[in-house]
């Protein structure tokens, strides 16, 4: 059975991360996801991080990042554009964000404690990740799309298979890189 994604949730998510394009203020970014419930939100900073997470391992070749490539990623995310800019991400704080919760085993709040950096920094992340590492020539709205279909249909699969799914991924011929510097 494939597990669907709330789509009142992702609906206020893409709000939000489209706030985060138009470089708004933090606050529209919070008002964005003020529409849904405590477990609409919980959902919608939920599907962020794996967003994040999802653009992380494509980006290095569907392999889980290590350290270095941890560090690559959040330098990368901090340094690059005026998202970056415009929110002043730092690299060390994203850096704990990812290695700690997006791909790692700590809860958010476990990282980030209070508001509004709770809401707001995996939203920023995501969009960042969306803009940085998105495949060239392609939206950033399709790479969501894309995203967003392949972790439905990841949720109907069979433990049993994740073996068989990660060898054909090495069993792939090499692709020339068509994405923005790798992790």
């Amino acid at each position: 059975m494939i597990t669907r994604i709330n789509a009142k949730a992702e609906t206020a998510l893409r709000e939000a991360l489209g706030c985060v394009a138009r470089l708004q203020d933090e606050g529209q970014i919070e008002s964005a996801l003020a529409v849904l419930n405590d477990e609409e939100r919980t959902g919608a900073i939920g599907l962020a991080i794996v967003i994040t997470g999802y653009v992380a391992v494509d980006v290095c070749g569907t392999r889980w990042l290590n350290q270095a490539s941890f560090r690559q990623f959040a330098e990368d995310l901090a340094a690059t554009g005026k998202i970056a800019e415009r929110y002043q991400l730092n690299t060390e704080r994203v850096y704990q964000y990812l290695s700690r919760t997006v791909l790692g085993p700590d809860r958010l709040e476990d990282v980030i404690p209070g508001e509004p950096e709770f809401t707001n920094l995996p939203i920023i992340v995501a969009e960042q990740a969306l803009v940085v590492y998105g495949p060239k020539g392609m939206k950033i709205w399709h790479y969501l799309d894309q995203i967003e279909s392949a972790l439905e249909l990841a949720s109907a699969l069979d433990p049993a298979v994740l073996p068989a799914a990660v060898l054909r991924s090495y069993m792939l011929p090499p692709k020339a890189d068509d994405r923005g510097d790798t992790a």
